[in-house]
């Protein structure tokens, strides 16, 4: 985020259209401050305010733009003020004021849109969706989007609808949606580039975009938006007066982009070619490029085998560790460990994936606690038990102190007869004092480590309980599903219910792992059963569940993805609605293949949202399997994913016998792919056969 807002900073500077400043001036402007009016005065807090930008006291700089904004805006110089807006939003964002972005940036909004200045609204109101990102208040800032979506909508200001689906995209990429996050990056840059003259925000979504595909490993798609990137860049420096310096930041980004394209498909050439392009640039942009090349420098080397050079590299990314964001941190920490285990140190290694440990588990280890707190009252897990061992313990304390009280009184009446007892039994009650505070923690942290492993194993036990262990025994149905959490708690979830002929079924992947996603599931699996059994359509069902689980009381952002379905065991027709989730496989004559399905948002982000259903006319005899992510994306210890063809592949390799065959077949398949490497997600699978003829159909 941080190399991105340098590039926004920049831009901003560049639209201000600055006035000269002489240092030597600032005394006596200030002293003739008070007695100037009209345009003398604003030029002097704008010369102020310039010469404030060299100043290392932030107060100063606040100051300096505050006074100027309000000057501008009495004085009714809109340009002006939007563009002093726009640069104190930035200051306090680059400086981690979060409270004053919030104080300050919804005013400035309103006087905004009362100069309709709508261009400068939007960009502004970016900067506030960026402050909730950065707090994790995900879901704020998606409300926050959906407004300045629907504002710019109601003006018909497409420059404002573009820098929406950029904001999105950020939101998405910030809670790991990546697809999601790649179509707002994509709809940011068709509506964007088609405004005339270009916006200056474009290169910082490409470059966003170029991450976002790497992260992804969908190297291919980042080399086709290269050749997309390098043609705009090329128009965009004809069209806008750029100072050369911007122009090398932006080409050196795109040429970040291309290393990363050729990296990943291992053209090491080609890599080398990009990696000199960034090294003639990245004294223009400072740390900010340094940082990115000096990593995937040391990635290049690693990949031609040249260990020792990839570990001189990467020792140089490592100087500038102090002060990185956790996730970031752990990447250079990933390749420093894997290098060192290239070249045989395999102690050191070992060290660095230790400190590895050490930096994820800061992240969610007081988090984990709270968690189980919450998961302990949603599950009711045996309180009444809890709380009658918790008052057998106090009361056996009692009893100890009593006893301590006891032997200690009677030690001091006999200490009255002679100084010599007096001290021994001063002495004595010291050493009992200390012994009943080490037993106390003792016991107490005893117990807290015990009630942890026993909530853990309590809480699995519960949501195992909440899906499904046995199927429905008919000759016209073959159902089978299974879940298998990656921690102890998972947020997978399926189930069904039978009404007659017709069946129900579900299966959803909550956002995130562990204790919170086993929450949300528990909520959206109660919710499933509830409004199946009232026999509503599967897109019904989907916007009731979405309401219930949307709205001011997620403000974590969490969400769920679900495929519904319904089908008619005498007709084989199926009617479903999927709500973000991976496409469903329909196995028919011999052939495996995804199905096409509507675009629906996911369960639990907008509240008042429309599911939209679909149909399959006839299923019979037609195998169909839904599945979460954690099959097609499950890596082994390479970091290679399982993928979508080797899915297909070996449905299609593999006759069909039965559901129950299938789901052990592929989860046998995930488990040699694996290779010892622990699960990166949940893996929940669920396959349901309608079968017509049951003479020919063995199961």
């Amino acid at each position: 985020m941080m190399r991105k807002l340098f590039l926004l900073s920049a831009m901003l500077l560049l639209s201000c259209c600055l006035l000269p400043v002489r240092a030597d001036k600032t005394a006596v402007l200030r002293e003739k401050l008070p007695h100037l009016k009209g345009v003398a005065r604003l030029q002097a807090l704008k010369m102020l305010q310039d010469e404030s930008i060299n100043s290392p006291d932030i107060d100063y700089q606040v100051r300096c733009l505050n006074d100027l904004t309000e000057e501008a805006y009495v004085q009714g110089d809109n340009k002006l003020f939007a563009a002093s807006v726009l640069e104190r939003a930035v200051l306090f964002y680059n400086n981690d004021m979060v409270d004053s972005i919030e104080a300050y940036v919804p005013r400035d909004l309103e006087r905004l849109k009362g100069n309709k200045a709508w261009d400068r609204v939007y960009e502004l109101w970016t900067h506030l969706v960026n402050t909730y990102i950065f707090s994790g208040h995900y879901n704020t800032a998606l409300r926050q989007v959906q407004a300045m979506m629907e504002d710019a909508k109601s003006h018909d200001n497409k420059y404002g609808m573009g820098i929406a689906y950029y904001a999105m995209g950020n939101v998405y990429a910030n809670m790991h949606n990546l697809d999601e996050s790649g179509e707002a990056y994509r709809k940011s840059l068709n509506l964007l580039k088609a405004i005339t003259p270009l916006p200056p925000t474009i290169p910082d979504i490409y470059s966003y975009y170029g991450d976002l595909l790497n992260d992804k490993k969908d190297y291919q798609e980042l080399e086709r938006l290269t050749v997309e990137w390098k043609e705009f860049l090329e128009t965009f420096h004809t069209t806008i007066n750029l100072d050369q310096q911007f122009r090398d930041i932006q080409w050196a980004y795109y040429y970040l982009a291309c290393t990363q394209a050729a990296l990943g498909l291992r053209q090491f050439d080609h890599a080398a070619e990009m990696l000199a392009e960034v090294d003639k640039r990245k004294g223009q942009g400072g740390d900010f490029i340094t940082m990115p090349w000096l990593f995937y420098s040391a990635q290049y080397y690693l990949g031609k085998g040249d260990y020792r050079k990839a570990l001189e590299m990467n020792g140089r990314r490592m100087i500038y560790e102090d002060g990185e964001d956790v996730p970031v941190r752990i990447m250079i920490l990933n390749q420093r460990g894997e290098i060192l285990r290239r070249l045989g140190r395999f102690e050191e290694a070992a060290n660095v994936y230790s400190s590895i440990i050490d930096a994820k588990d800061s992240i969610s280890g007081a988090e984990t606690r709270n968690q189980l707190n919450e998961m302990n009252t949603l599950f009711h897990v045996d309180e009444l038990q809890r709380e009658q061992e918790h008052m057998r313990m106090e009361q056996e304390r009692a009893q100890f102190r009593s006893m301590l009280l006891i032997v200690g009184i009677i030690l001091v009446g006999l200490a009255v007869f002679t100084v010599f007892r007096l001290r021994a039994a001063k002495r004595l009650k010291k050493a009992h004092d200390e012994l009943l505070v080490a037993y106390d923690q003792l016991e107490e942290t005893t117990t807290a480590k015990e009630r942890i492993e026993s909530d853990l194993r309590i809480a699995r036990d519960i949501q195992m309980g909440m899906v499904p262990s046995t199927f429905p025994d008919r000759p016209d149905l073959d159902l089978f599903a299974s879940m298998t959490p990656a921690k102890e708690v998972g947020g997978d979830l399926y189930g069904y219910l039978m009404m007659g002929d017709r069946l129900y079924f579900a299966l959803g992947d909550v956002s995130g792992k562990g204790v919170p996603a086993s929450l949300f599931m528990a909520q959206a699996t109660r919710l499933f059963r509830t409004l199946a059994a009232q026999q509503m359509m599967p897109a019904e069902i989907a916007t009731r569940i979405n309401d219930a689980l949307s709205g001011e009381d997620n403000e974590t952002g969490m969400f769920v993805t679900m495929f519904l379905g319904l089908v008619d065991l005498t007709t084989g027709h199926l009617d479903f609605c999927n709500a973000g989730h991976n496409p469903p496989v329909l196995l028919r004559d011999g052939k495996s293949e995804f199905i096409e399905m509507e675009p629906n948002a996911p369960i639990g982000l907008w509240p008042g949202l429309e599911y939209v259903g679909e149909e399959i006319a006839d299923i019979t005899n037609c195998p169909f399997f839904v599945y979460t992510d954690g099959l097609n994306e499950a890596e082994n210890r390479q970091q290679e994913q399982f993928t979508d063809e080797r899915l297909l592949e070996i449905l299609e390799t593999h006759p069909f016998e039965s559901s129950r065959q299938t789901i052990e077949l592929l989860r046998e398949e995930v488990e040699k792919h694996r290779d010892g490497a622990e699960p990166n997600d949940d893996l929940t699978m669920l396959c349901v056969k309608v079968i017509r003829d049951i003479t020919t159909t063995n199961k």
